[in-house]
């Protein structure tokens, strides 16, 4: 099993670290480490280092916990209908599908 199928890793070009703790999420689907996302995104305009997406929308960058404590996943979702949160959860598993897609075109080119 390859460090791919379970976790995810920094998409910032030569990085690839494992991510842990806080990550930035990009509009485009892409995950940096803490240091390169804070690096990277401290300018204005915003440009996504994996595809050179401008992102200029409010959400479009956001800094995420990646192991968020029992009370917040207890509340996060709490208020929402029910096709609000399984279109959540559809848009968190096409990120995941596409970092795992990512991940495995990583490892071919670089082998």
């Amino acid at each position: 099993m390859s460090m791919c199928d379970d976790t995810l890793l920094c998409n910032y070009p030569k990085c690839r670290a494992k991510l842990c703790g806080f990550a930035w999420v990009t509009a485009c689907s892409h995950a940096f480490c803490d240091q390169h996302g804070s690096g990277e995104f401290s300018r204005s305009p915003a440009i996504c280092p994996a595809c050179s997406s401008a992102l200029s929308g409010k959400l479009d960058i956001v800094r995420t916990e990646l192991s968020p404590s029992e009370e917040y996943k207890a509340m996060v979702l709490a208020g929402l209908r029910p096709e609000t949160v399984l279109d959540i959860s559809a848009r968190a598993l096409a990120f995941w599908t596409y970092q795992v897609c990512q991940c495995v075109a990583y490892d071919i080119h670089s082998m």
